[in-house]
């Protein structure tokens, strides 16, 4: 990667920023039983360290949206790791739980304003030409941070003390905020003062979710008092107020109306039950395995990261095969197989292998990058490019919150059934009972999950015109696309594909199968990088023709071997298209994050027409100047262009009349 010095170092602090960040989250999970042996409070209070997180991280993610349009990159950074670091300070030298719960918190109200700064500052930073490498190792990283954090913490508290975990995050962050001071540019937001943060908002959203999640973990531990249900109503009502007042505020905080959008919402709420069975498993597996089981937190952090690592590992694979496949056969698959593994650990008992279970949680963890990756995205897909920004902001606000009240509302369910079954069954079965049911309300949330996908999510082509209201894209692309398609046979030589170019006047041609589906596509470009001497690629076509002349074999030799093959051989095997529904800024974005310079247009698989990229700019130039008549007036408005003088204005020119 071609970086500076300076960027170098950036890049190493904002991705040790993150990393810490994120590996303080899978930190807790190992230490929960030794924490809860420790200051004496239940399965229900404990998740708190989980789930309070969590939801601190929903509610800061639309307010960084409104700080960084008002602070440097610097300072907000700064801020945020300070924030993050004393919270740390704070969690280390707890000696009850709300000490300890408040570092929490305060780690968590700095964790969730670094990860969106960090993103915006390597977009912003880096050049564009640069930026997919900074992303590709600040990914890498992210992703290997909730890979190792379990089996780090497992081992320090099995040798130590858990609160050595938060004294050894606090010197890292400390760490981090000098470097940062010297490396991080001090870059001024580029919107200072046009956002709007509206009290009222982060009020209700602060406390409707926080005391809509207090209701639910509380109504686990204390059962159903007039505290708990009267704070569970207030919860709900803040939550209620705090998304009507979004829909009738000129700049909300949360562009909620973007829910409207019903292939956004479907998406969204298959996505949140993910989160909630997601998070509680990572919090129920280490009490079965040290609290029940008996065993050690170094082979509890163990049994979780085989699958953290596999999950890391499939999430851009689960990428490629949603561009190829489209989002229904993934999410169908994962939510099966996230349902049938749930189903697996409600079933667990005090005799269960401790490979099965790693085996089990591996997949579990395979199905959740299969489900949550095309899910999202098939949702985001579905929203105008103007709103994608809300978008992701109410996607992720929306998981996370979800993710907290879920693991509530699960833990309760545990708490509840062990109080219950304890006194009947004994200590260690009642809370393995416990566990059971806990992981049967995780499972029938997958099966929402399954039911929903099975029923709403649809990759076929059809899906395309009922999102395009009334055809307008389709007329649209047709208007401007050229329908007069020749197209190759699947055993095409290249000898005919050349001869298709040379009669047709035209540089390339898909290849389609039998049914007429594409199944490749060759251009001339195909046929000159065969004669170039070298595989690579030549933007100046001389150079490439000067090459093949002092090849080894005659040029011509090599163009009649090249005839004889098949024409899929040389061409694409995977051809790029895009639908007759697709916008028409999707359309230029294929074409330009691919380099090229047309692409087929499909209607219900079956190609339809060619669009250029010539077609694109010709179109946008006629409507442009057809909607701004007086632009064309600026080149001139007399014959051939021609400049006119008026009488009566003042005019320099060299007429002959004046």
């Amino acid at each position: 990667m071609n970086l500076t010095r300076k960027q170098w170092m950036m890049l190493v602090v904002l991705v040790l920023g993150a990393f810490v960040t994120v590996l303080n989250q899978t930190l807790v999970t190992p230490a929960l039983p030794s924490i809860m042996e420790e200051m004496a409070v239940d399965q229900s209070t404990a998740q708190w360290l989980t789930t309070g997180f969590t939801l601190v991280n929903a509610i800061m993610i639309p307010i960084t949206a409104f700080l960084q349009d008002r602070f440097s990159t610097r300072k907000l950074f700064v801020f945020s790791m300070g924030c993050f670091a004393v919270g740390t300070l704070m969690a280390a030298t707890a000696y009850n739980f709300p000490l300890l719960l408040g570092g929490r918190l305060v780690q968590a109200a700095g964790a969730g304003i670094l990860m969106p700064v960090t993103m915006t500052v390597l977009m912003l930073v880096f050049p564009v030409d640069r930026r997919g490498s900074a992303m590709g190792i600040f990914g890498l990283v992210i992703a290997f941070a909730p890979a190792i954090g379990p089996t780090v913490a497992g081992f320090v508290i099995d040798q130590a003390d858990w609160h050595i975990l938060f004294f050894g995050v606090f010197g890292i962050s400390a760490i981090i905020i000098v470097l940062s001071l010297f490396f991080i540019d001090n870059k001024a937001p580029a919107n200072k003062g046009d956002s709007v943060l509206d009290p009222l908002s982060l009020t209700l959203s602060t406390l409707g979710f926080g005391l809509l999640l207090y209701g639910f973990s509380a109504l686990g531990s204390s059962g159903f008092t007039p505290v708990t249900v009267g704070t569970t109503l207030v919860g709900i009502v803040g939550v209620v107020w705090f998304f009507i007042r979004q829909t009738r505020l000129p700049h909300p905080m949360l562009r909620v109306d973007v829910l409207k959008n019903r292939r956004f919402l479907i998406g969204t709420i298959i996505g949140m039950l993910v989160q909630g069975a997601l998070l509680a498993a990572g919090i129920l597996m280490p009490i079965y395995i040290q609290s029940l089981r008996g065993f050690s937190a170094t082979l509890s952090g163990l049994v979780l990261m085989p699958g953290a690592i596999l999950m890391g590992i499939m999430n851009p694979i689960a990428g490629k095969l949603f561009d190829r496949h489209g989002p229904r056969k993934l999410a169908i698959t994962g939510m099966s197989l996230l349902t049938l593994t749930t189903v697996a650990f409600a079933i667990l008992n005090l005799e269960s292998n401790i490979i099965y279970i790693t085996i089990v949680y591996t997949v579990r963890m395979f199905s959740m990058a299969l489900v949550n990756m095309p899910i999202t995205t098939w949702g985001m897909n579905a929203l105008d490019n103007k709103v994608m920004n809300h978008g992701t902001s109410v996607n992720n606000t929306l998981r996370q919150v979800a993710g907290s009240l879920g693991t509530a509302i699960i833990i309760s369910a545990s708490t509840m059934t062990q109080s219950a079954a304890v006194p009947v069954f004994g200590e260690a079965q009642g809370t393995m009972f416990g566990i059971n049911v806990a992981f049967s309300v995780c499972a029938l949330l997958c099966l929402i999950g399954l039911v929903m996908t099975i029923a709403l999510v649809k990759d076929k082509p059809g899906e395309e015109a009922a999102v395009d209201e009334e055809g307008a894209r389709k007329s649209l692309l047709q208007s401007i696309m050229k329908t007069d398609v020749f197209s190759l046979p699947e055993a095409a030589t290249v000898e005919q594909a050349m001869r298709l170019f040379v009669n047709k006047g035209i540089s390339a041609a898909p290849i389609v199968d039998a049914h007429g589906e594409p199944v490749g596509f060759v251009s001339d470009g195909d046929v000159l990088k065969c004669l170039s001497s070298r595989g690579a690629s030549f933007t100046d076509p001389i150079v490439l023709i000067n090459r093949t002349l002092v090849d080894e074999e005659g040029y011509d030799e090599k163009l009649a071997k090249i005839m004889k093959m098949p024409a899929r051989e040389i061409g694409a095997t995977r051809p790029i298209c895009v639908s007759v529904h697709a916008k028409l800024q999707d359309v230029c974005r294929v074409l330009a994050e691919n380099h090229l310079k047309k692409v087929p247009v499909l209607e219900e698989g079956h190609i339809v027409g060619i669009i250029n990229r010539s077609d694109i700019t010709q179109y946008s130039m006629a409507a442009y100047l057809a909607n701004h008549p007086e632009r064309a007036l600026d080149v001139g408005d007399g014959p051939s262009g021609q400049h006119e003088c008026v009488e009566g204005e003042a005019c320099d020119c060299s007429c002959a009349e004046k």
